[in-house]
């Protein structure tokens, strides 16, 4: 059976511009072209399809995932075992916080008690790790790391936070329903938050209410790090992983085009409303200077 792009498109999640940008880049091809320019597709692109969305949902970028599927031994089955094991793996890892969370309500209930150790099973995260040992890198593999230290998983969706060593906390945006909290660790980062501009070093903190814009960069010559909070958590840990596939070339604006990180953005709990900072007179929000 032989499907266009659209009906791909709808069945498998990804947007017409996501399927056009992998035809160019070569990582997957339709099986035919038609008369009139349309895209075709049969099984076995839908397979490889299937394949690239289980890598990029395991944190591969899309350079990677080209590597691995343009290899020559590469099997389909001996793929999907081992995604089956990483699937399980993390799965292993969400009873763990289940059984935490059990055991905890039973002991504020005053049913049973809790060691000081059986209170954080399965909770700490060592200096320079990730909650899920992704290590989300912005920009490429030279990029910003983002490593996740308390997840939506952990909190029923209350909150998360992340440890990030940054130059920019991106365009300009607001959040729907989150609040936003930035503890800087190091370095010194301008803040544009509604009408005030500020700056804030080590050991200083900003709030940024829900629905309030904003836009923050480095002030200095250095990256520097802060711990980013969002409450509730909403959709940024899936926002961060969705850049983090991209793996700088191109970036992601310039793959998405100012409509598509539009709703790239809306998709996940915010409203993109300019460029970043230092990016004013350079090129419009998601689309790369000429």
């Amino acid at each position: 059976m032989t499907y266009t792009v659209k009906q791909v498109a709808a069945m498998s999640g990804v947007s017409v511009r996501t399927l056009h940008f992998y035809d160019q880049t070569g990582l997957l091809k339709p099986a035919h072209v038609g008369a009139n320019g349309y895209r075709f597709y049969k099984e076995p692109q839908l397979l490889k399809l299937q394949q690239i969305l289980f890598y990029r949902e395991l944190g591969f970028k899309l350079r990677q995932i080209q590597q691995m599927l343009g290899r020559a031994d590469f099997r389909k089955a001996a793929a999907l075992r081992s995604h089956r094991k990483v699937l399980e793996r993390n799965l292993a890892r969400t009873w763990t916080l289940i059984e935490t969370i059990d055991k905890t309500i039973r002991h504020l209930k005053g049913a049973t008690r809790m060691s000081g150790e059986e209170l954080f099973a399965g909770f700490s995260v060592a200096a320079g790790d990730d909650r899920f040992g992704e290590h989300i890198k912005l920009g490429g593999p030279d990029g910003d790391p983002v490593d996740c230290k308390v997840s939506a998983r952990d909190t029923g969706g209350a909150m998360c936070a992340f440890d990030l060593k940054i130059n920019s906390g991106g365009p300009k945006h607001s959040h729907h329903e989150q609040d936003e909290w930035i503890y800087v660790i190091d370095g010194e980062f301008e803040f544009h938050v509604g009408k005030r501009q500020f700056r804030a070093g080590a050991g200083e903190c900003v709030f940024i209410p829900r629905k309030v814009s904003h836009v923050w960069g480095r002030a200095g010559e250095r990256p520097g790090k802060v711990i980013n909070v969002y409450q509730p958590a909403g959709r940024m840990e899936e926002f961060f992983r969705e850049i983090g596939k991209y793996d700088g070339r191109p970036a992601v604006h310039e793959a998405l085009g100012v409509e598509g990180l539009k709703r790239l953005f809306d998709e996940h709990g915010m409203k993109l409303m300019g460029p970043p900072l230092g990016w004013e007179g350079k090129a419009p929000a998601g689309k790369p200077a000429r």
